[in-house]
C-alpha cells in the first residue's frame, strides 16, 4: 500500500467524520508502569503532565492502547494522550487516535526524549527521521510518513552505545532531573504556541540548548 492510500485509510475524511476542525493530537511518548515513571525515556510524559495540570484536564478517556483528555490550548481543541503500549508500539495508540478524531499528520505533535540533545535542551522540528528512537520509528511506520511535528527534550547521551537501553531506562541524578523538568515545562509552553498556529515562532523562541545556544537553523 502506498503512502497516499495508507493516509486515506487512516484519515478517510481528513476532518474527523464531518467536524470542520479536527483537534490537534499531542502525544507524549513513554512506557507505562510506575517503574518507568522517572526514567529518561518518559520525559515526554513529564511534559504531558504539565499540560494536564495547566488545563485542569481529566484523563477519563481510557482504552487499552491509550489514555487521553480533550482540552483547549492556545485557543485550539487538543487531545492530550499517553500511549499505554510500550515505547516500540506507540504507533498502535496513535492509529486509534488518528482514526477516532480524523486528525492529519500536520496536526499530530509528538513529545519525546532525545539522547542526542544535552539534558535541559528543547528542540522543535516540523518533520524528520526517528533518530534511532523506537517510539518515533513505530509512529512513522504507522503513518507511512515522517512529515509530522515533534518536540524533543534532551536527556543526554550514554558514554557507550552498548549501554543505550540501560541509559534511557535509567533515572537522573537530582541536579539533572531538575534541569530536565524545567525543560519539560518549557516544552509545554512551546506546545501551547504550536497548537495556536505559531510553530515558526515557537522554533525561534524555544530551540535553545541548556547553555543558551540557538540551533534552530542547524
Amino acid at each position: 500500500m502506498d503512502v497516499s492510500s495508507l493516509l486515506n485509510k487512516l484519515f478517510p475524511s481528513g476532518n474527523g467524520g464531518g467536524s470542520e476542525c479536527p483537534p490537534w493530537l499531542v502525544v507524549g511518548l513513554g512506557n507505562p508502569g510506575p517503574e518507568y515513571k522517572n526514567t529518561r525515556h518518559n520525559v515526554g510524559w513529564w511534559c504531558l503532565d504539565e499540560l494536564v495540570k495547566r488545563s485542569n484536564a481529566e484523563l477519563n478517556r481510557k482504552r487499552k492502547e491509550v489514555r487521553f483528555a480533550e482540552v483547549e490550548l492556545g485557543g485550539s481543541p487538543v487531545v492530550l494522550a499517553y500511549p499505554r503500549t510500550f515505547m516500540n508500539r506507540s504507533g498502535t495508540a496513535l492509529s486509534y487516535l488518528a482514526n477516532r478524531f480524523g486528525t492529519i499528520p500536520d496536526k499530530i505533535l509528538i513529545v519525546t526524549d532525545d539522547i542526542n540533545l544535552k539534558p535541559g535542551s528543547v528542540r522543535i522540528r516540523k518533520q524528520g527521521g526517528p533518530g534511532g528512537h523506537n517510539g518515533l520509528k513505530s509512529i512513522i511506520s504507522t503513518l507511512g510518513t515522517n512529515d509530522f511535528p515533534r518536540v524533543r527534550i534532551g536527556v543526554g547521551n550514554p558514554e557507550s552505545s552498548a549501554v543505550q537501553v540501560d541509559h534511557v531506562l535509567g533515572t537522573f541524578d537530582p541536579n539533572t532531573r531538575d534541569l530536565v523538568k524545567t525543560a519539560a515545562e518549557r516544552a509545554a509552553d512551546a506546545i501551547t504556541m504550536i497548537v495556536s498556529g505559531d510553530i515558526d515562532n515557537a522554533m525561534n523562541k524555544f530551540n535553545v540548548t541548556n547553555n543558551g545556544d540557538n540551533p534552530a537553523s542547524k
